[in-house]
């Protein structure tokens, strides 16, 4: 049976050293890169917009976030007025199992540290899953 993302996320807030059983899955690699790409950032404002939370438990949602997790590049379109962005984006968030949202309002936000406070940025890095900042390489190369 498949794991649920929230579950592949506490692993491996638990026990970052398991990401190598998770480095070739796609919805991983998706949250990471999303979450810490700056180039990734999506055109909404920050923070949780008004969204009625789906009251079923986990797997008994509309939907999951594996189906979803290819509708995030919708959040960054230049051709979609900010409303009409909004408006998705609350309906993503609505058919999703609470848990779960919260995830993709943290990838929004580009922060997953309130959530899972050791899958730091720095984490993503050390993973391969984001390029380090110019700045951190700019560091790097001071402190060697």
């Amino acid at each position: 049976m498949t794991k649920y993302i929230t579950e592949i996320l506490d692993e491996l807030n638990e026990d970052p050293a398991k990401i190598t059983h998770y480095k070739d899955a796609f919805a991983v690699k998706t949250v990471f890169q999303y979450a810490y790409n700056p180039e990734l950032k999506f055109k909404l404002p920050p923070g949780a917009p008004p969204f009625k939370p789906d009251p079923a438990p986990i797997g008994m949602s509309p939907a999951n976030f594996y189906q979803q997790v290819k509708k995030l590049y919708i959040f960054m379109r230049e051709d979609i007025s900010n409303v009409r962005r909004e408006q998705l984006f609350i309906q993503l968030l609505e058919g999703l199992n609470p848990a779960e949202a919260a995830i993709v309002i943290a990838i929004k936000d580009q922060d997953l540290t309130p959530l899972y406070p050791n899958l730091t940025r720095q984490f993503a890095v050390d993973a391969g899953f984001v390029a380090p900042l110019v700045e951190e390489v700019k560091q790097d190369s001071k402190s060697e």
